[in-house]
């Protein structure tokens, strides 16, 4: 095996000397990868990586080898495999040994607690990126498997844990482990969950005392200490048990969790006449939601082919978990225009994001925003706080400043405040609310507990608990479902509730544009763009005038001087105000390699006698000037580190990468005029087509664009680009 892995050092060296990549990251790169395959400590990762030079991955190597992987929003997160810049038992149980030390120069005299959650993943290289017999240590790992190593590090280091039995079939969600440690009094938490990402992706992710994670600059604390740790601390599970070291949640600790959500309940509101379609989309919300719903004695319909518990979300389109993407909706609306629900509604994997959909007047099935849904729970928490004589100048919400601020106004209009100028995650609102808790104000804002009502982002996260410290679905599902329940009392079905909303408010289009940049070169780019923007802002947006421009990293604006370098990554976020009163923000993810153009455009408040057809008149005009805004800027950033590409490739899904859509612009949408060129459309012309765009995306993710370049065509191409297309749909 010592030649094996000498040669595999010489033709990986080799291999990656080749790629287009800076100096610095190749060198970084391969010293990493001598230490794995020298290393006693990797030797069980050595198969896979030989298996990966062996096969010309190098590209894949290069990402996988030349960092440690970053603590993003509150941790580790990214695809499982080999390598530091990966999750893998290595990665997970440095980062727990790392978060050890962190509590105890945090809390530094007595026992320590975490409590510690997994969700439903298993790791079955579903990309294809390995050679299946070289990942016999990786190949079916799961959440919970990473759980009982992280266990297992916390107990070698003296802290105490708490979690779900492994030897249960149950798991623990995002929102359910804030309550916990909220609720138990603990240092600290862990949950083993990549949310709704990929299937073959997972992380760690970690939470303070309170019950949500870190902020600025306590959270640069953490990442320092755990990004100089090579080593962890361990002991075998059963010991840890017999130790007493580790316990499990009870059943008397779950229902604790359910009755904190239905306490936001209102009695006076009969349950059982609103039918509700759920779908937990293989994950925890079966713990969570779902139970909850029918304590509370809602009529509600499980939609039973997503009901199991299987981290490789069979039943789920392009295997993309996410509520907020509509497709991932499909079969909970199926379920409920059989079972005939006046509402559908579904959870992601870790069960803190809520989908929610709807039939609008014509009876059409609609996937509400994140933005829609925070809107009619904030009208319904508003309206019954109102109905309770519970609502006073107190009274308040929170939102992050890329959320609608059209929940700002309809706050204003029941005179109660609103914390609207929040960074991007839900972090920040979690840490509002413990700050308002400790010590009866945030920064100048006075409030106590009870004032809260609720808080909202634009990814589908709401809440409603004081004692929850991240967003959580229950809270925003059991609301929604009472919603329903008024509605159904009122004679008015839900979505003719959102259109009183904007008769009222005004309409306030929101739209977002996500540019997907793998590897390497993506993360390169990502960074081109913002710092190009940054240095150089744009004078007009989609043909209009920018009249302000704002970098949050600007220690003169309104967060002021940088506290810490992961309050300033946190802060690496461009804001525009356009002529016709339209906001873009642009910022990159913090847990995926994308970065996100945020838009939004405000109508006046449209008239209580406005026809329903004149109010979706007026949001589909906001919203197609949104998204020929967001095309346009898509372009600019690309223009700027040297990329030009035409209109259609723009409508192209968010989730389709940067260089599989130049692949497709570049080479292969010449190909398919030839194609088009040829004659008529055959059977042959078809499946030529689909399996060259398959190397792209599914189809679904392509049709927009596909369609916008039919269009481009003079006849007779435009005329066989429509069959073809209609075909392949």
């Amino acid at each position: 095996m010592d030649h094996r892995i000498e040669s595999t050092r010489i033709a990986a060296r080799a291999g990656i000397e080749g790629l287009a990549a800076g100096e610095e990251v190749k060198v970084a790169a391969l010293t990493a990868l001598d230490e794995w395959l020298s290393d006693e400590r990797f030797a069980s990762y050595v198969p896979a990586i030989v298996s990966l030079v062996e096969r010309g991955r190098f590209g894949l190597l290069l990402d996988s080898f030349y960092a440690m992987l970053p603590f993003g929003t509150g941790g580790r997160r990214g695809p499982v495999g080999p390598g530091p810049n990966r999750i893998n038992p290595y990665t997970v149980t440095t980062s727990v040994q790392g978060h050890c030390r962190f509590l105890r120069q945090r809390f530094p005299e007595g026992r320590l607690h975490v409590v510690v959650a997994a969700d439903v993943r298993r790791f079955l290289d579903l990309r294809g990126s390995y050679d299946r017999e070289s990942l016999e240590l990786l190949y079916g790992l799961t959440s919970r498997d990473l759980s009982v190593m992280a266990a297992c590090v916390y107990a070698a280091n003296g802290v105490q844990v708490t979690m779900v039995d492994p030897g249960e079939e149950s798991f623990l969600s995002t929102p359910e482990l804030s309550f916990h440690i909220f609720h138990m009094g603990a240092n600290g938490g862990l949950n083993m969950s990549a949310s709704h990402n990929h299937p073959d992706d997972n992380g760690a992710k970690f939470y303070n005392a309170a019950g949500g994670q870190e902020v600025p600059p306590y959270d640069e604390e953490l990442v320092a200490v755990a990004a100089g740790v090579r080593n962890a601390d361990t002991m075998p599970f059963e010991e840890a048990c017999k130790l007493g070291l580790i316990r499990f949640l009870t059943p008397e600790d779950r229902q604790a969790y359910r009755a904190a959500n239905l306490a936001l309940l209102d009695p006076a509101i009969p349950k059982g006449r609103a039918r509700i379609a759920f779908s937990s989309l293989h994950g925890t919300g079966l713990t969570t939601a779902w139970p909850i719903f029918r304590e509370a004695g809602f009529d509600c319909v499980l939609a039973d082919r997503q009901a199991s518990f299987d981290g490789a979300f069979p039943t789920v389109p392009f295997l993309t978990p996410n509520p907020e993407v509509p497709s991932a909706m499909e079969e909970v609306i199926r379920v409920a225009r059989e079972a005939g629900c006046q509402v559908a509604m579904a959870t992601d994997p870790d069960a803190d994001r809520l989908g929610v959909a709807v039939p609008d007047e014509a009876g059409v099935w609609r996937c509400l925003t994140g933005n829609q849904i925070g809107l009619l729970m904030a009208w319904h928490v508003l309206e019954t706080r109102k109905s309770q004589a519970r609502l006073d100048s107190a009274s308040y919400i929170v939102k992050t400043e890329v959320t609608t601020d059209l929940v700002c106004r309809m706050a204003r209009a029941y005179g109660v405040r609103c914390i609207g100028h929040l960074l991007v995650g839900f972090k920040y609102i979690g840490d509002v609310l413990d700050s308002v808790r400790r010590t009866g104000r945030w920064r100048t804002f006075e409030a106590t507990e009870e004032d809260f009502l609720m808080a909202m982002e634009e990814s589908h996260g709401v809440l409603a608990s004081p004692v929850i410290r991240d967003k959580d679905a229950a809270n925003g599902a059991i609301l929604l479902a009472e919603l329903a329940e008024r509605c159904v009392a009122d004679g008015v079905p839900l979505f003719r509730r959102l259109l009183d909303i904007y008769r009222r408010f005004g309409y306030c289009g929101t739209a977002l544009k996500s540019v997907t940049m793998e590897g390497v070169q993506g993360l390169t780019d990502i960074r081109k763009v913002q710092d190009s923007l940054r240095r150089n802002p744009p004078e007009r947006i989609g043909g209009r005038r920018v009249l302000a421009f704002h970098d949050r990293q600007d220690p003169a604006g309104v967060f002021g001087p940088i506290r810490s370098e992961t309050d300033r990554a946190s802060r690496d976020v461009l804001v525009f105000e356009l002529e016709g009163g339209v906001r873009v923000i642009l910022r990159p993810s913090g847990t995926e390699p994308k970065n996100k153009t945020y838009a939004e455009q405000s109508t006046p408040p449209l008239g209580e006698d406005a026809t329903a057809e004149v109010v979706q008149a007026a949001a589909r005009s906001v919203d197609r000037e949104l998204a020929e805004l967001l095309g346009g800027w898509e372009q600019e950033m690309m223009r700027r580190i040297g990329i030009d590409y035409p209109e259609y490739a723009t409508e192209f899904g968010g989730g389709v990468p940067l260089d599989r859509k130049l692949r497709f612009v570049r080479s292969m949408e010449p190909r398919l005029v030839e194609l088009l060129s040829a004659g008529d459309v055959t059977d042959a012309t078809v499946s030529a087509v689909a399996a060259m765009l398959k190397e792209v995306a599914p189809f679904p993710m392509l049709k927009a664009g596909l369609a916008r370049l039919a269009g481009t065509y003079e006849e007779p191409l435009a005329a066989r680009a429509a069959e073809l297309f209609s075909r392949l749909s």
